[in-house]
């Protein structure tokens, strides 16, 4: 998968606070800090779905912060390789 042209690393999931800030997972290790803090894990697959339902605030990037997929405000384009 990737987003605005940028390969996405992840192991399967993301987690979603339930409002706007969605993070990729791309380790056990973020996984498991991200369910430690309580947000919701969710399948890589309903990235999008979620992306297009939450608030206009919405933004992804990995949970290590050192990726952007998308920016606030900013027009996100999913592609995927099924």
């Amino acid at each position: 998968m990737k987003i605005n042209n940028k390969e996405v690393k992840t192991n399967n999931w993301f987690a979603y606070d339930g409002c706007h800030k969605i993070y990729i997972l791309e380790d056990e290790d973020d996984f498991v800090k991200a369910k430690e803090v309580e947000y919701t894990i969710l399948p890589i697959g309903m990235i999008q779905e979620v992306y297009k339902n939450s608030c206009p605030l919405r933004f992804i990037y990995n949970w290590k912060l050192n990726i952007t997929y998308v920016q606030q405000f900013e027009n996100a384009i999913f592609e995927r390789e099924d």
